[in-house]
């Protein structure tokens, strides 16, 4: 079946499924787009009825067969298989060459899974990501230059790229934090409402230099009961100190002004909010659109 269908130049799939949503892409055998769809079939949310959810999606999306690539969540261990890491020594071509096969009943369908990268740092420290690979690899096939990129989320990636291959990444749980210290904790008793005050956020990002997290954290509920900040500026200073914290903690990595800009890659909400900051700290930064960088990865995948 594999032969027939990559034979036949069937349609091709390609999936980021990840923890609470999937955004499917429809391409002809040209690479271009010609249906896109998105729902919250996340893997936390089917069951791990993994086979009888996809095929759902090919009777949403119309299809008989399809040569299907899928990155993200659904190759992690909680996932329908988990696919293996790269190791960063591996450039971002090897995601073609070993792309991981998985065997379905479903007639008339080819079904792949990219795999991850892990990277361990010198202290012997690993990290690892799964579906920013394929953002990266994407970026890249759109003329990005080296650099820093920068893939904001619940779990906020940096990735170090020289030569068109990854050198180091680094994630940051700046979203999760934001979102445990907003409802929980002495944080969120000040937390009157969470609307955007862009100078609370300005500020936050620039007393991020001035100490470690945690002791600045707690200076920012100190500044509402000295009546130093009003309640209302809390949530927008602590976002502003959590994604100041991740911009230094790079800086510093960084030895030096950074020669290039940073390529972000993300919503257009979130995006603009480390666009913000980066631009607070005179660093300079080019946004890409998120779907834009995923069609060019699964072209790179597909070989089209």
């Amino acid at each position: 079946m594999t032969e027939s269908i990559s034979s036949l130049n069937a349609t091709r799939l390609g999936i980021d499924w990840g923890t609470s949503n999937r955004r499917a892409y429809v391409l002809n055998a040209r690479g271009e787009l010609i249906h896109q769809h998105s729902d919250d079939a996340g893997i936390l949310h089917v069951e791990r009825d993994f086979e009888g959810s996809l095929r759902k999606l090919l009777q949403t999306l119309g299809l008989q067969s399809a040569d299907i690539v899928m990155s993200g969540m659904i190759g992690s261990r909680n996932g329908w298989r988990e696919a293996p890491y790269l190791s960063v020594d591996q450039p971002l071509t090897a995601l073609h060459d070993n792309l991981m096969e998985i065997d379905t009943s479903i007639p008339g369908v080819r079904c792949r899974v990219t795999p991850g990268y892990k990277y361990i740092d010198v202290n012997g420290i690993p990290d690892v990501m799964r579906g920013e690979e394929t953002q990266v690899l994407g970026t890249l096939s759109l003329s990005a230059v080296d650099g820093w990129f920068l893939l904001p989320g619940t779990h906020s990636k940096w990735v170090r790229v020289e030569d068109g291959g990854m050198t180091e990444f680094l994630t940051f749980m700046t979203g999760e934090l934001f979102s445990l210290m907003s409802q929980h904790g002495t944080l969120s008793k000040v937390m009157t409402e969470q609307q955007s005050i862009p100078e609370a956020f300005a500020a936050g990002v620039r007393a991020a230099r001035h100490g470690s997290f945690t002791h600045t954290a707690f200076c920012c509920r100190a500044l509402v009961v000295t009546d130093m900040m009003p309640a209302d500026h809390t949530a927008s200073y602590l976002s502003g100190l959590l994604i100041g914290t991740e911009i230094h903690d790079i800086l510093q990595r960084t030895h030096g002004p950074m020669r290039s800009p940073v390529q972000v890659v993300g919503s257009p909400g979130l995006s603009a909010r480390y666009l913000s900051a980066l631009e607070l700290l005179g660093i300079h930064a080019r946004a890409w659109q998120p779907d834009g960088v995923y069609l060019a990865a699964l072209r790179a995948l597909f070989k089209l």
